[in-house]
C-alpha cells in the first residue's frame, strides 16, 4: 500500500444520502451528533450499485485524519 492510500477502515461513517425530490439534490436524516475533529478530511462516495428499486443511499460520507 502506498503512503498516501487510506484503508477503509481508516473511515469514520457520518451518514448516507439519498436523491432528493425536486430542487433538492441529496437529502438525509441525522439520527445522532457528529463531531468531526479540526484538520479532518470529509470524503463523498459514490453507491454505484443504487437504484430507485433496491432503495440503497446515493452517496457515503465519512471523514479521516491524515
Amino acid at each position: 500500500m502506498e503512503n498516501n492510500e487510506i484503508k477503509e477502515s481508516e473511515f469514520n461513517e457520518m451518514f448516507a444520502l439519498w436523491n432528493g425530490r425536486g430542487k433538492v439534490a441529496y437529502s438525509t436524516y441525522i439520527k445522532e451528533d457528529i463531531t468531526i475533529p479540526a484538520g479532518s478530511k470529509v470524503l463523498v462516495f459514490r453507491v454505484e450499485d443504487a437504484t430507485l428499486e433496491n432503495n440503497k443511499p446515493t452517496l457515503r460520507l465519512v471523514w479521516t485524519r491524515d
